[in-house]
């Protein structure tokens, strides 16, 4: 009896914790990703965004060519767009592919990742 007593305690526990636990949505994610035109001017402008943030890190600059494809997704904070970018590294001529996560909400703009997708 007292060991169903504790299991149920541990349960009722970790379900408070993870109520009011600060995992953040935008990466958790609670909708479905669903594809958006990858010329649309928020998507393009979240893709920019992303090479600024990017860019702000002591690495080879990015220099924005054109967005592939794009997806988008509805969280508790806002919308998180997955955006794969195509962008030149540095001076070169070589173009390389890149996806960001960028959460958008009403207050601000935050980038959650950046990948190289071919490196």
């Amino acid at each position: 009896m007292a060991y169903n007593a504790h299991y149920l305690l541990l349960l009722t526990i970790l379900a408070v914790v993870c109520l009011f636990s600060d995992l953040p949505s935008a990466v958790l994610g609670s909708g479905e990703w669903q594809e958006v035109d990858p010329n649309d001017p928020e998507v393009l402008a979240n893709a920019k965004f992303a090479i600024d943030e990017h860019n702000k890190v002591p690495k080879p600059k990015l220099l924005f060519e054109r967005v592939f494809e794009a997806e988008k997704q509805v969280v508790e904070e806002g919308i998180n767009y997955r955006i794969d970018i195509q962008a030149v590294k540095g001076s070169g001529s070589f173009s390389s592919l890149y996806q960001a996560i960028v959460l958008v909400t009403p207050k601000f703009k935050k980038l959650i990742s950046f990948n190289n997708l071919i490196d």
